[in-house]
């Protein structure tokens, strides 16, 4: 790593903070549930192994045929019954949050010389430019 000890301090200091919060302890543990409960990740797996061939066949050109679609649907609706996979998506979304929260403040304040405000990077808009204003 090519960063001073000061910010390499820091960077252990962000990363003891995180693995201590309570949010992210709850997150992890519910992935690790998810991971150790083989009929539901097979379950998601296969749904999502499925879906991403099903992709690719649109991609190409193909249409899917009408018996893999159905087993598609049928493969979701029996992953958004399991809680297993519920709270294991929940926890996906709650660590990727804090991940784009990090990564948002240090891009940011690495690409303006500045720390960004909170205001930035936390409203519910898309920001200037982006034509919905």
């Amino acid at each position: 790593m090519n960063a001073s000890p000061q910010i390499k301090s820091k960077i252990v200091e962000l990363c003891e903070t995180l693995v201590a919060d309570s949010d992210v302890k709850n997150a992890r543990e519910k992935a690790e549930a998810f991971l150790a409960n083989e009929e539901a990740v097979s379950l998601y797996r296969e749904m999502a192994t499925l879906g991403r061939a099903l992709h690719q066949k649109q991609h190409s050109g193909e249409e899917p045929s009408g018996e893999e679609i159905s087993r598609f649907t049928d493969l979701q609706d029996q992953c958004d019954a399991n809680t297993a996979i519920l709270s294991f998506i929940e926890a996906q979304d709650v660590l990727r949050g804090i991940a784009e929260v990090v990564t948002s403040f240090v891009g940011k304040s690495l690409e303006r010389g500045e720390v960004p405000a909170e205001a930035e990077l936390f409203s519910k808009g898309c920001g200037e430019g982006c034509g919905c204003h």
